[in-house]
Order: structure tokens, then sequence, then C-alpha cells
């Protein structure tokens, strides 16, 4: 059992464990016959000596999940009784037994994670992210997604059970772990409209606020409309967050775009109404063009192999079909 380094007097007071074998030693003694009576003497509130003594109430499966029983406090006893209260005992076992946290001792956070339901949420994310735990270790704290899934995968595995711990033990910010995380749970459909590269911690904070403001109904209808990078080639992450957030939508019926021939062999003019607003996805029109240029336009090197190819091939086919000219085989 691990030791606390906090003085005795005030383990005592705030330690349920202790509290409660205090209480039973002196109403067995006489010091006291109710717990009103003993309020004064163990210098405690009625409610902390109340909470004390409902830790032996606990099930079993919830105490073995402690490391340091003595350091079990009122509050963790409070959060854990309105927990078995609101959700049902039989939902509390379950969430033990999935989790896996049965095969370790635990902190005071990490078992209230476990009796929430929080760690198995964690667990969750890392099934949903589909990476190995080797690969998430060693992957650079860059990204929001690799920040939020060293977390999760931390807190699965009891190393720590909140945003702080984590980050101390990482060496990152703790705000950093607490936006990685936001950015993590936002929907799918959201959140894969970008690369994995480019959804950085400027995006995903825009991609929140835009959360905020517009609700999260709205922001996947307008999700649905917009094209990912996946569907688009050369789409930039500001263009998709202008069109999420409906930026430069004007009340227009000129539309029309017409390509001219500019001065020079190297020139093409590209005239539309508003030109400003083109320019931004000017990636996206490069994009384009060079499709079209590749249906026309092959590698040189590529065009002589195609010839020579096709020149044996037709020397092959002629060898194999007969000659006019040549007598018939007897």
């Amino acid at each position: 059992m691990k030791t606390s380094k906090r003085p005795y007097r005030l383990i005592s007071r705030r330690s349920c464990l202790l509290l409660a074998q205090n209480f039973q030693e002196g109403l067995n003694e006489g010091k006291w016959k109710t717990q009103l009576g003993a309020l004064s003497a163990l210098r405690v509130s009625q409610g902390d000596l109340s909470l004390a003594l409902q830790l032996r109430e606990l099930p079993n499966e919830v105490l073995e999940l402690f490391d340091d029983r003595i350091g079990i406090s009122s509050h963790t006893v409070r959060v854990i009784r309105h927990t078995i209260i609101h959700d049902g005992i039989k939902t509390v076992l379950g969430r033990i037994r999935q989790s896996g946290a049965t095969s370790a001792k635990h902190s005071n956070k990490t078992v209230l994670k476990i009796v929430k339901g929080q760690a198995l949420n964690s667990k969750k994310m890392l099934r949903w992210s589909g990476q190995d735990p080797v690969k998430i270790v060693a992957r650079v704290l860059d990204l929001p997604k690799n920040i939020s899934d060293r977390y999760h995968l931390g807190v699965t595995n009891g190393e720590w059970a909140s945003f702080s711990a984590c980050a101390k033990a990482l060496g990152v910010s703790r705000r950093n772990v607490s936006v990685a995380v936001s950015i993590r749970e936002l929907p799918d459909a959201v959140r894969h409209l970008f690369y994995e590269k480019d959804l950085t911690f400027a995006v995903g904070k825009r991609l929140l606020m835009l959360k905020d403001e517009l609700g999260l109904d709205e922001m996947l209808v307008r999700a649905r409309r917009v094209e990912s990078m996946f569907d688009a080639s050369g789409r930039t992450a500001a263009n998709i967050l202008s069109e999420l957030n409906a930026e430069n939508i004007r009340p227009s019926a000129f539309t029309r775009v017409r390509i001219r021939k500019g001065r020079g062999r190297n020139r093409l003019v590209i005239e539309c109404k508003d030109s400003e607003f083109l320019w931004k996805y000017r990636a996206e029109i490069e994009k384009s063009i060079s499709r079209v240029l590749k249906k026309r336009i092959t590698n040189a090197e590529i065009v002589e192999f195609m010839r020579e190819f096709g020149g044996i091939f037709n020397k092959a086919l002629l060898a194999r079909l007969p000659s006019t000219f040549a007598p018939r085989p007897s």
C-alpha cells in the first residue's frame, strides 16, 4: 500500500477509511453514541462523516480498483455514490469489466473516470482511431490527432486521469491537450473534410468556434455541402473554412467564366465577374487544368518506350501471320 506524505492530522480528517475507523473505535469505547456527538471530537463536518461511513457500502469491485484506500476522500465517495444512483449499479459494474481496469490498481481520479465511463470512452476513441499503440507513442506530438490519441491511450493504460497530468507527462501545455481532445470529438463529417496533416490546431480552433457559433446541427448541414480535400485536389483549409462559415456568398447571376489566349504562347487569360474571389481558388484551378493537360500530354520517355514496345509487338504479331507471297506448306 502506498504511504502518503501528508501529515497524519490531515489524513485522519480527509481519509474516509481512517475517519470511519476512528468513529467506530470511539463508538465502541463509549465516547459518543451518535454521529452528531462525534463531530466536535473528530473535528469534521456531518457530511464528511456520513460519506466516510458510506465507504464500506461501496461494491468490492469498485474498492478493488484503488491503489491506496487510505487516500479515498469524501469527494471520491460522493461522486461514486451519485454515479451509482444515477446510472445504476449494473451499468457501473459493466463499465469496470469492459474497461479492463480490474487487472491493475489506479489513483482516485482514474477510478472516477472508470466509474463514470470516461475511461471506456477513451478506449472507444482509440478503437475508432485504428492506430497501433506503439505507433501512437512514437508519433511526434505536433498535430491535434497525435496528442488526442496519446491522451486517450494514457487514460486507457492508467498513466493519467486528467489533462494536467497528461500535459505534465508529455511536456506540452494543458490547453493543447484539452483543445486536441475537443477537435478529435468533432463529427467525422467535419474532420474528414481535411487531410490529417492539414487539420492543425489553428484550423481546429476555427472549427470549434464555428461549432459554438452555428450549433452542431447547422455545422453538419453545411459540412455535407462542402467538397473535401479527398474529393477535389487543390483544396485548401482556408477555402473549406470560408465555405463552412458562408463567407463571400454574394447574390449574383453572373457566373460565366471565359478563357482566352493572352500575349505569347504560354499565356491564358481567365475572365470572370469577380477575379479576386476566384483568385482564392487558384490551387484548385491549377489542379483541374493539370488534369486536362495529362489527357493529352505525356512524358517524352514514356512515349518513346510505348513506340518501341508497340514496334516489337507488331513485329511479333506479323511473324505469326502467313505471308501473302510465301508458298503454302505441302
